[in-house]
């Protein structure tokens, strides 16, 4: 709890002061009268403001998930314990991590009856994918005539995760799978019916009993399914280097940010297509691995790179046994990374020997330091595929030339 006192206060307490001082001079009963009259109205004033924001509690909610970019509503109630009904009261919510240059939203509640909850409610706007807590919550009240101001501080606290923002991009199924060789691709039974065969894999949970191959399974002692050409999932995956490189410019545009948007973008694009994605992130001594396909792996890959944090410098050392054991080989890899060294071009040479396609996206850091865009450039490297990404460069663009490259087979 705390107070301040406005002009009008400080004037009616340096008046207070001189009529106490003159009654006490003169001892004039008139005097007298009017001092004690000040000195209680202050008192009775002043109990009255911290009255105004006692009995009264707080209750904050929202979504458990937000999206970067995105406006986004959050909702209070204040709920009136006391015996008297309040008046004009204000209160400010502080988000200054959650939206930066904003550090607080007001909350007006005009009037709050005994035992009465009053509801009201903002919107936020997060620039910013990540983890961050809002509260606390300040309530200022104060007495009719506005001499005094108190406000009483909730440790009210929630928390949320900010999703990023998927841009726009809708693709087809893969170019006919069944021309390539059947170790090439990896494979996952998806809906749809086909006549063409393309071999055998293990049995699957669900699948019709007609699928399964007798013979087979006899042999090998386990049920075995035939493959048709419809039940074929074309794997994507996506390598991120987050080291320092990552994060010039500004938080919300910077390289890292744009290589988690399409990253997200890539996962939401595959919903409802044939593709399966497998996603590493390499955090210096750190990783972070997730793969699948459909809505749900979508939602568990985006609050994934919601919580990314931290960055460090990768040891290949270990880093490529993580990205041979995670990435599935034959896939179409995609890497992002800040720029291509020596060390990483080498590591690419050895990589391409393992998948059908490697696209690598890097990113002009001079462009993001000193905030100017740059035209894209694809340019074609040793075994591997480059583009290069700049400041407020058109991602959905970006993301196309991803997705026309994951489908190419062969290096370029």
């Amino acid at each position: 709890m705390g107070s301040r006192f406005t002009l009008i206060s400080v004037v009616f307490i340096i008046l207070t002061v001189f009529t106490v001082s003159v009654a006490t001079l003169f001892s004039h009963p008139l005097l007298v009268y009017t001092a004690v009259f000040m000195v209680t109205s202050n008192i009775a004033l002043f109990i009255w403001a911290h009255t105004a924001v006692k009995t009264l509690e707080i209750k904050r909610e929202l979504p458990r998930f937000g999206v970067a970019t995105q406006p986004l509503t959050i909702d209070v109630t204040l709920r009136n314990q006391g015996q008297g009904t309040r008046f004009g009261l204000l209160g400010f919510d502080l988000h200054s991590r959650l939206t930066p240059g904003q550090d607080y939203s007001p909350v007006a509640f005009l009037e709050a009856k005994p035992g009465d909850s009053v509801a009201a409610a903002y919107q936020i706007t997060p620039p910013k994918r990540g983890e961050y807590r809002i509260g606390p919550f300040y309530l200022y009240g104060g007495d009719p005539f506005g001499f005094y101001k108190c406000w009483n501080k909730f440790e009210t606290y929630s928390d949320l995760i900010v999703l990023p923002c998927p841009v726009s991009y809708r693709i087809g199924r893969p170019l006919s799978l069944s021309r390539l060789a059947r170790e090439e691709i990896e494979t996952v039974p998806v809906a749809g019916q086909s006549m063409e065969f393309l071999g055998v894999r293990e049995y699957m949970p669900g699948e019709s009993p007609r699928r399964i191959h007798w013979r087979t399974s006899a042999r090998l002692g386990k049920l075995i399914s035939r493959q048709y050409e419809m039940n074929v999932a074309a794997s994507i995956s996506v390598l991120l280097l987050a080291d320092d490189g990552m994060t010039v410019g500004s938080p919300v545009d910077s390289p890292l940010e744009y290589a988690v948007t399409l990253i997200a973008s890539l996962g939401y694009a595959t919903i409802g297509t044939p593709y399966r994605l497998h996603y590493l992130a390499l955090l210096g001594d750190r990783h972070e691995h997730y793969d699948g396909g459909g809505p749900r792996f979508y939602q568990e890959l985006a609050v994934r790179l919601a919580k990314l944090a931290g960055v460090g410098r990768t040891d290949w050392v270990s880093a490529r046994r993580q990205v041979i054991n995670h990435l599935p080989p034959q896939s179409s890899l995609v890497v992002f990374c800040a720029e291509i060294t020596s060390t990483l071009r080498e590591e690419l040479n050895r990589l391409s020997a393992h998948y059908r396609q490697i696209t690598v996206v890097t990113f002009d850091r001079t462009s993001f330091e000193r905030a100017h865009p740059i035209e894209l450039s694809p340019t074609a490297g040793r075994g591997y595929r480059l583009l290069t990404v700049g400041y407020q460069q058109d991602l959905r663009q970006v993301l196309a030339r991803i997705f026309s490259q994951a489908q190419r087979r062969g290096a370029a």
